[in-house]
C-alpha cells in the first residue's frame, strides 16, 4: 500500500454502533462524530474484529475532537468503537 490511497477513500456511511470498518490491511484516511452526547466517543483499533485485547488504539473522535484528518496505516483492519451512543462516518483507503 502507498499514501497514494489517502485520495483515494472509501465511506463507511453513518455507524451507531461498534463495528468492523475494514477486516484486512488498509488505511484509515479520516472520521468524523455525526452525532451523540457530549460524552460521545470513538476508538479505533488496528483490529479485524471486536476481539481488543492487545490490539493498538490509531486514533479516535469526541465529541471535544469531532473529526481525525490523518491518514494512519492498518495492518488488519480498523475496528471501531462507540461509547455512550455516538453515530461516526470513517474513510478508508
Amino acid at each position: 500500500m502507498s499514501i497514494s490511497n489517502y485520495k483515494q477513500s472509501i465511506s463507511s456511511d453513518i455507524k451507531t454502533s461498534s463495528a468492523i470498518i475494514r477486516d484486512s490491511e488498509c488505511w484509515l484516511n479520516g472520521a468524523i462524530m455525526t452525532g451523540g452526547s457530549i460524552d460521545s466517543k470513538v476508538f479505533f483499533y488496528d483490529s479485524a474484529d471486536g476481539d481488543l485485547g492487545d490490539k493498538k488504539v490509531v486514533g479516535f473522535i469526541s465529541a471535544e475532537v469531532p473529526l481525525f484528518d490523518f491518514a494512519v496505516h492498518c495492518v488488519n483492519g480498523i475496528y471501531a468503537e462507540i461509547e455512550n451512543g455516538a453515530e461516526y462516518l470513517v474513510l478508508t483507503g
